[in-house]
């Protein structure tokens, strides 16, 4: 995509209107701002929504590449494509999918992303429960040709749906080795694992080496009473029994070389010890897989610069983790196609708060200090500034407030450096408040802007 810059008239410059009588636009320029990052608040019926369908309006006619995180799916753009997520529609994204890079991507960094996601929702995982994970995540890349140490076999091809059950169905499994594991992958073999300790033969083998181990210590505790043994009685009775330990280990290890399949069932057991851990594990991947977002079936949005990803009909741990999980594939995707002079992309979050912690590796901490570099825009929607973390507040070219409920107005002006005044004359859907950051300044203040339509029409 060629450099761009983004110009949005916001409102007029409500100070110069009403004392001036000038009308002076109030414009948001890109090309002048520190980055592109925005902070749209107000509570509800200041126009929130309203001023954020223009602001994408604007973005996607600038031909900027836009991805829209509609929570009440009432962000619809007519020159952009709708995508809506639902158990029903089984729209998703390969959860397991690799970042090939040697450096930033790879098996390991995979699966500690995939644990921070669902750490990140309302139902975080319990010790036991994250390691029998963290294993399975391991096992299945590897069973799939995905090398922990290796980056050569990071890179693969993605999967649909259809394809792989086309290349089942034709029982071509060595194609299929060429795709990265989809959710399916994982929990089959969760079941197994499950399965086998309930009543697989690679318990079986265990079970027969433990007793074996049992044994060899009768053995040798025999052993060690035949040398103390010096009458002649005992040391018959010594050897009998040392025969019939002999006899019960040889039996017992012979049961135990029978029923090896892979060469891992010592291994197996000791990651997968609790029937109980990896159930539980099991039912939460299970309802992860059931909304449909972590399935490699992607929306078709074709070649649209302009994509609304409807998510209101998934639950508040769904929307938190593909959003989390689509921020990480979209930022990758920008950082690794090189660093831009202009803005490029932008991603509308609506209910920003939802997503946003003060964890350092949280995306929107992450995106809002490195995003710019890369052509990426974060833009933040919410009820109110004081949410958001002091790393997307202090690095936000644009914040605008339309109407904050009073009870937040103290930490907003501790948060925001805002003088009380400024939002006491904010007037919900008539004026709100615009900050611009502007390169070179060090502190830009908010100013007024008349945002009524019926106003601005009749300026002349």
């Amino acid at each position: 995509m060629s450099e761009s810059v983004l110009k949005h008239v916001f409102g007029l410059n409500e100070y110069l209107y009403r004392q001036k009588k000038t009308r002076q636009n109030v414009v948001i320029n890109t090309q002048e701002l520190i980055n592109g990052h925005l902070l749209l608040t107000g509570m509800s019926g200041t126009g929130k929504s309203y001023q954020a369908k223009r602001l994408i309006k604007t973005a996607i006619q600038q031909n900027l590449e836009v991805d829209i995180f509609d929570v009440h799916n009432e962000l619809e753009q007519a020159n952009a494509v709708s995508a809506l997520y639902s158990e029903s529609t089984q729209f998703g994204y390969n959860l397991l999918s690799l970042n090939p890079d040697p450096h930033s991507g790879g098996v390991r960094r995979r699966i500690n992303e995939i644990i921070n996601m669902v750490n990140a929702s309302s139902r975080k995982l319990g010790s036991k429960q994250e390691t029998a994970l963290r294993h399975l995540l391991s096992d299945v890349y590897r069973i799939n040709g995905c090398d922990e140490g290796n980056s050569n076999t990071w890179r693969k091809r993605e999967l649909t749906a259809q394809i792989r059950q086309n290349l089942i169905d034709q029982q071509d499994y060595q194609e299929l080795r060429q795709y990265y594991p989809i959710m399916d992958d994982l929990l089959s073999y969760a079941d197994r694992k499950l399965t086998a300790l309930y009543l697989g033969s690679s318990v079986k083998a265990v079970l027969a080496l433990e007793k074996v181990n049992h044994l060899t210590v009768q053995l040798n505790r025999t052993l060690e009473n035949h040398h103390k043994a010096t009458q002649s009685e005992p040391l018959d009775k010594i050897n009998k029994a040392l025969d019939t330990a002999k006899a019960k280990v040889k039996a017992e290890f012979e049961i135990y070389i029978d029923n090896i399949e892979s060469g891992r069932e010592i291994s197996d057991v000791m990651k997968y010890n609790s029937k109980e851990v990896l159930q539980s594990v099991l039912e939460r991947l299970n309802i992860l897989n059931a909304a449909g977002i972590f399935r490699p079936n992607p929306p078709p949005f074709g070649n649209a610069n302009g994509r609304c990803h409807q998510i209101k009909y998934l639950s508040d741990d769904e929307q938190v983790m593909f959003v989390r999980m689509r921020l990480e594939t979209i930022f990758r995707q920008c950082r690794d196609s090189g660093v831009k002079a202009s803005l490029q992309h932008i991603v509308f979050l609506d209910e920003a708060h939802k997503f946003i912690t003060d964890d350092r590796d949280n995306m929107i901490n992450i995106i809002s200090k490195e995003g710019r570099k890369f052509g990426l825009g974060l833009w933040c929607a919410s009820q109110s500034p004081t949410h958001f973390s002091e790393d997307f507040l202090t690095n936000c070219g644009t914040t605008i407030l339309l109407g904050l409920h009073s009870s937040y107005w103290d930490m907003a002006c501790r948060k925001l450096r805002i003088e009380p005044a400024v939002l006491k004359y904010i007037r919900p859907q008539q004026t709100a408040a615009i900050k611009l950051q502007l390169k070179g300044s060090m502190e830009s203040k908010f100013q007024n802007a008349i945002i009524n339509e019926a106003t601005l029409a009749n300026v002349t």
